[in-house]
């Protein structure tokens, strides 16, 4: 199971989205450094793609062709 959690106090910031991008990106860390991350202010700049976390499905642009 993995959880992601930011809040003001931790982030500076109570705009829902920042909070959102923050916890998503601590919990992310957290899976690949195995290990509890705390949401930082620097997980609010975690890099997206139409509202989503890059390296997720539906984030790489499309390079399949139709016939």
């Amino acid at each position: 199971m993995s959880l992601g959690a930011a809040t003001l106090a931790a982030i500076g910031s109570s705009d829902l989205p920042t909070l959102m991008r923050a916890a998503d990106a601590a919990m992310y860390e957290g899976k690949h450094t195995g290990t509890i991350v705390q949401a930082r202010p620097d997980h609010t700049q975690a890099p997206s793609i139409n509202g989503r976390r890059q390296g997720r499905h539906g984030t790489a642009a499309r390079t399949t062709t139709r016939p």
